[in-house]
């Protein structure tokens, strides 16, 4: 059985154009006009985009599956239009060894709806088990964050960046999150700094996870093989927040000032990509001091709520949530509405408003810090593989 998307504006790399795309086998056969196939979506007002990629999830399992699961998670991603996902190690059961990674990739088989990758940890030890897993990417601490994955030794940076192959991205956290504000971006631009510097010593492809700054922004562009960032969160939330928020505001990076949030649009053109960092802890467990927002669900919608105030291009969001990241992670066959590309299709209505409701979220945590915050752009269909996952709104039976 073929699947036709008939009639959509379709994102197709540098345009978005009127077109037909035909699926079969689980892969896109053709895009054009006037094609036939078995079964049709009709899109016609609608946005077709290639399935989003987000390179920055915690989807908690194994170690912490009360906050979410690949299940759970897997649905909040497509419910978000999300079709693939990268998860990150530092759970409560770090993915540091070949055997624990084996383990997340067999769990995910068997439980995920959304395609799920794994970033590697890097410890001061592993470089061993590195070599062994053979990851798609390495991601390193290099301050204390969520987890007890930091490098502690000062040599440990440059010989992660020597031993991994040089073609592979290596994930960098430089925030350091045990002293303030002002003290943690000195620190911070310090440790991008001297881990640009060693890059280029190495010639090592690296990655700025979640920039909280422009500076962080600007920082990256000294180096050509470093790519950046941008978590929707620091763009649309300021420690002015925290006082309607509490415990809830409670993120890493922290929310910035006000004027550092604009900052960071200003400088957001020359952003990579747009990540969610999906960091989903129970009620409970925020109201005890955990860090971290849930944000599958709400982040294309309020990047297309940025280009419906004028703050962004249309074209700049489709790309950095789709074939950057697909470029940045060596994820073939993703991000592209293109023959012979995945049948990973996000459809999205552009005009549909709504208004955010963390209890309506399928996300287990079943809050988020946008609750009421109304916006427009809703992911109205997913075809992930070709079948039809999520339609008209809502999960199909």
């Amino acid at each position: 059985m073929s699947l036709l998307i008939q009639g959509g504006m379709a994102f197709l790399g540098s345009k978005f154009e009127q077109k037909d795309i035909l699926i079969e086998d689980g892969r896109i056969a053709k895009v054009g006009n006037a094609l036939k196939g078995d079964e049709v979506i009709t899109a016609a007002g609608l946005l077709v985009l290639p399935g989003l990629i987000d390179p920055h999830v915690h989807f908690r399992e194994p170690g912490d599956t009360y906050k979410e699961d690949f299940a759970t998670g897997s649905r909040a991603a497509i419910a978000g239009g999300f079709t693939t996902v990268m998860d990150m190690p530092n759970n409560a059961i770090p993915t540091t060894t070949k055997a624990r990674l084996e383990e997340k990739v067999k769990l995910a088989k068997e439980k995920a709806i959304c395609d799920v990758l794994f970033h590697f940890g890097g410890t001061d030890s592993n470089f061993d088990e590195v070599k062994r897993a053979d990851p798609g990417s390495l991601k390193l601490y290099l301050g204390q964050t969520t987890g007890g994955l930091v490098l502690k030794n000062p040599s440990s940076l440059e010989k992660h960046l020597r031993n991994f192959p040089k073609e592979k991205p290596i994930v960098l956290h430089a925030c350091d999150h045990s002293e303030g504000e002002e003290e943690n971006l000195g620190k911070t631009y310090a440790t991008i700094e001297n881990a640009l510097s060693l890059a280029k010593k190495t010639n090592s492809t690296i990655h700025l996870a979640h920039a909280s700054t422009g500076k962080e922004i600007q920082l990256s562009l000294r180096y050509p093989r470093c790519t950046v960032e941008v978590a929707p969160h620091h763009l649309f939330l300021s420690r002015d927040a925290l006082e309607k928020l509490g415990p809830y505001g409670k993120v890493y990076p922290p929310l910035r000032t006000e004027q550092k949030r604009i900052m960071l649009w200003s400088a957001l053109d020359r952003a990579d990509c747009i990540a969610t960092d999906h960091a989903p802890h129970t009620i409970e467990d925020k109201e005890r001091g955990a860090a971290g927002f849930p944000g599958l669900e709400t982040s294309l919608a309020l990047m297309l709520e940025g280009v419906e105030r004028g703050l962004l291009d249309r074209i700049w969001v489709a790309q950095r949530m789709t074939q950057n990241p697909a470029r940045i992670f060596n994820i073939k066959g993703k991000g592209r509405l293109e023959k012979g590309y995945a049948g990973d299709v996000a459809i999205v209505d552009p005009k549909k408003k709504w208004k955010i409701e963390g209890s309506m979220l399928e996300t287990k945590c079943k809050w988020t810090p946008f609750d009421g915050m109304e916006v427009r752009g809703k992911v109205h269909t997913v075809v992930k593989g070709g079948k039809i996952l999520f339609e008209k709104f809502q999960f199909v039976a």
